[in-house]
């Protein structure tokens, strides 16, 4: 009996370790599609799909030689908050933008991005949106250098590319010119070694607990628009070996979603690391928290359970307060 279950455990891994290479490989192959590299640079190609921002501390040193340059750390959570929250925008004069939305309850990430960049707006709206803008073409010039060759989602990447396409024809034009840029056509995948997903979640992200009498439900998800982002939210379950990729409720969106507290878990030594800068650090806490209060079945007691469901509804009452 005790060999039965070994072994069927064993095959149960097995199984597990097939299909996680099968969704690799599967990622891979969209990238090759979707990627320029002939065959012959692919192999080096796949082995430089990371962050560069060598160019960017180039054109900040230039432009900005009085100023602290913002660390790869930030960068990367920079690319993907924006990415989660943000545009390229070619108005019809072909004068460029990138704008960065944000709850007015959350002001300040847009103030620490405007402080750490050393350029740009932080507008207020309306009572519940805000941006972080800028539009100047040295400014853009910077913003490029930033995105180009460092973008996730292949939804960004199109932008990008028409971003850039505008640069190149309004750099040309005016009392200051530019050099024209070559766009980059890496692809990059999510990571645990960089603070890209920190930025994404804070963008896309959420940490949710409720807790009924019958039991409870700890979940974390991130929701993305476009068939074509699948892919992404599909290595992280490669990444945090747990969780599934489905459809959401609203047409062509897509969700990552991870429940229970051993899958759920598997986040934490991410999330500790590569911290997130808007208020859903505060969720985090709080869900992390709960997790433990659950682990020790606090929500069995009557007067812990009370603490417990304070927590809980507390975890989204944080993102707005």
């Amino acid at each position: 009996m005790k060999n039965n279950k070994m072994k069927n455990n064993k095959m149960k891994n097995n199984k597990i370790k097939i299909n996680m290479k099968n969704r690799c490989n599967n990622i891979y192959k969209y990238i090759r599609k979707y990627s320029v590299c002939t065959n012959n640079t692919w192999e080096r190609e796949k082995a430089e799909l990371k962050f560069n921002f060598a160019n960017f501390y180039v054109k900040h040193k230039a432009y900005l030689p009085n100023n602290l340059p913002p660390s790869s750390n930030f960068l990367s959570w920079f690319v993907g908050f924006t990415e989660g929250k943000g545009s390229f925008i070619v108005n019809n004069r072909g004068d460029l933008a990138l704008q960065v939305l944000q709850s007015t309850s959350d002001i300040k990430v847009l103030h620490y991005i405007q402080e750490t960049l050393g350029f740009g707006k932080v507008i207020s709206q309306s009572i519940k949106c805000s941006r972080y803008v800028t539009q100047s073409k040295r400014e853009i010039e910077i913003i490029v250098s930033v995105f180009n060759g460092n973008v996730v989602l292949p939804t960004t990447k199109n932008q990008l590319d028409k971003f850039i396409n505008g640069f190149n024809l309004w750099a040309s034009k005016g009392k200051i010119r530019l050099e024209p840029v070559v766009t980059k056509n890496n692809f990059i995948l999510p990571s645990l070694n960089n603070s890209w997903l920190a930025g994404f979640t804070d963008g896309q992200g959420c940490f949710t607990c409720s807790i009924c009498d019958k039991g409870f439900n700890i979940n974390f998800n991130i929701v993305e628009k476009g068939e074509i982002n699948l892919i992404i939210l599909q290595q992280l379950c490669l990444l945090f070996k747990a969780g599934k990729v489905s459809k959401h409720s609203v047409n062509n969106v897509y969700e990552y979603w991870i429940n229970g507290i051993k899958n759920c878990s598997n986040v934490f030594s991410y999330f500790d690391k590569y911290k997130l800068l808007t208020k859903k650090s505060l969720s985090y806490i709080l869900w992390k928290e709960i997790q433990e209060d659950l682990k020790n079945k606090d929500h069995f007691y009557k007067l812990k359970r009370l603490e417990v469901l304070e927590k809980a509804t507390m975890i989204n009452k944080s993102n707005i307060i």
